[in-house]
């Protein structure tokens, strides 16, 4: 009965302390996106993404959570984008065969719905973003983006067992709806190689704060570098830095090895303790399987996250961009 009791304390507590917290994708470096609305746009396709996680699998009642994310660029002409060639059959950052006075300012939109779970607790998040990308010089572009939408925060503790102190007035309510505006921004500089970002999330009032005066925010800086390890391999480290009043500071290592745009695996340290691994294959550049399985604590079971993503290569004939800079 107390293993019960303690269990489910925990994830109420869970529940109370990351309502309001960013659902972190495992898989988050396949999807910048999710953390950055500058990037937006940055793939030489229409880029639509979903997954599903559950953590803690040896916990009743773990979190679960779901998100769906869509970016696509309004270019009328390619550019310093994410591209594949059919001739090498690979994938790549490339400038697309144009010099640095050909270049021109691209325009990217997306959209990302986010679903979290956690026992009594649930958060949904809606937003869209756009973003522009300056070429810089021939092989560096930097972007800037900005975001926003809603979030509906809802709780629901009829029939869930509490415990005996039921002093904080927030479990006393049983159910309750809180729906807010998000804001959210971020810059990214790109190229061929390297690349760097800084964002700011979720920046929204505290739904639960009685007197709206506490605001919630994330703080995202990321960093890494694709490196042609041969004709066969590609390289990809990152690493990304988050701070958000809930958890504090995170820091967390990848590094991904790609096989000739077919096959890839990885490996990550969250928070420089938590391993995870990935595997994932790609099917003809257009069909991509991701899976993640992160290894916690071993009463609490591991955490699964599985991923599935779909190229939209015909873009440039159905989106004609009607806003490019000449």
């Amino acid at each position: 009965m107390m293993k019960k009791i303690l269990t489910i304390g925990l994830l109420l507590l869970g529940g109370i302390c990351t309502a309001q917290n960013e659902l972190f994708s495992r898989q988050y470096f396949l999807n910048n996106y999710l953390m950055n609305p500058a990037v937006g746009g940055i793939n030489d396709y229409m880029d639509l993404r979903a997954s599903y996680s559950r953590q803690w699998t040896a916990i009743e009642h773990s979190p679960t959570s779901m998100l769906l994310t869509f970016n696509a660029n309004l270019a009328k002409e390619k550019d310093q984008v994410l591209r594949y060639s059919p001739f090498e059959k690979r994938y790549a950052v490339s400038k697309g065969g144009l010099d640095h006075y050909d270049r021109r300012i691209k325009h990217g939109v997306g959209a990302k719905v986010v679903y979290d779970k956690i026992n009594g607790f649930t958060y949904t998040d809606a937003t869209v973003s756009y973003a522009a990308h300056i070429p810089l010089t021939g092989a560096w572009t930097f972007s800037a983006g900005v975001g926003g939408g809603l979030s509906l925060s809802a709780m629901d503790l009829t029939g869930r067992y509490l415990g005996e102190d039921l002093s904080d007035p927030l479990l006393n309510n049983g159910k309750r709806n809180e729906m807010v505006p998000l804001v959210e921004a971020g810059v990214w500089l790109y190229s061929t190689g390297p690349y760097v970002g800084a964002s700011l999330t979720r920046y929204m009032e505290d739904p639960y704060d009685e007197d709206q005066k506490a605001r919630y925010m994330n703080i995202y800086a990321t960093a890494g570098w694709q490196l042609q390890a041969s004709e066969q391999f590609v390289i990809v480290p990152s690493v990304m830095y988050k701070h958000d009043g809930y958890s504090g500071h995170n820091i967390n290592v990848n590094a991904m090895l790609w096989f000739t745009d077919i096959a890839w695996a990885g490996v990550s340290l969250r928070n420089l303790e938590h391993p995870s691994v990935h595997v994932g294959v790609l099917w003809r550049n257009t069909l991509e399987l991701n899976y993640t399985y992160d290894i916690n604590k071993s009463e609490w079971g591991g955490s699964h996250e599985i991923g599935i993503a779909y190229r939209i290569w015909n873009k440039a004939d159905d989106c004609k961009n009607k806003w490019y800079f000449k």
